[in-house]
């Protein structure tokens, strides 16, 4: 995990797939939440909550890393739009 702007942090998971990236999402948000970390301003939850966007790509020659962040961060911004707290996936079409 490293911080990736601001309030962003990214995640790479080698070897995992769709549902082992969302499973390890729900695992951070679940214990993001139980740190009872107050949000007063949140209209969310009284706790810190986490949006995340996740993606996965299967690297190939002629793929880029910026195809991987833009999905990444694309469903990230979902996520947010759609009300917080919550994951959204992004798969390369």
């Amino acid at each position: 995990m490293s911080r990736y702007g601001g309030e962003e942090f990214a995640v790479i998971l080698s070897n995992t797939n769709s549902q082992g990236a969302i499973y390890i999402a729900e695992l951070i948000c679940k214990e993001v939440h139980n740190l009872k970390i107050p949000h007063a301003q949140s209209k969310v939850d009284e706790y810190v909550t986490l949006s995340i966007g996740v993606t996965t790509i299967i690297p190939n020659p002629k793929g880029s890393p910026d195809t991987l962040i833009t999905l990444a961060d694309k469903a990230l911004y979902a996520a947010k739009a759609q009300g917080r707290n919550r994951i959204v996936v992004e798969n390369l079409k």
